[in-house]
């Protein structure tokens, strides 16, 4: 999903918009600053979603490396969990039969 809503394109287009329409209105006609104003929103609202979808592919890189370091956390101590199981009587046997194995 995208970082933010599409409000956040609406606004940030509508400040492009006015700006333009600001700037542009003493030089130009009324329709041409409106025409461009229009434009300068259509661009900026395109630009938004772009930046978003930057925004999203970054943080998503980030998650999956984060959410790879606590698997490999949960490993680490899971493993120490399964070691904790063993009873002596268990490693004892597991010592004997690697014993007699490298005897043989």
């Amino acid at each position: 999903m995208f970082i933010g809503s599409w409000i956040i394109n609406v606004a940030i287009s509508f400040i492009a918009f006015l700006f333009v329409f600001i700037g542009s209105l003493s030089a130009n006609t009324f329709p041409t600053t409106l025409f461009r104003s229009c434009l300068a929103f259509l661009f900026f609202f395109i630009f938004t979603y772009f930046i978003r979808w930057l925004l999203m592919l970054a943080s998503k890189e980030n998650n999956l490396k984060t959410e790879e370091k606590a698997d490999i956390e949960e490993s680490e101590q899971g493993e120490a969990i399964v070691k904790d199981e063993y009873t002596k009587e268990d490693i004892e046997k597991t010592s004997q039969y690697v014993k007699d194995l490298i005897n043989n």
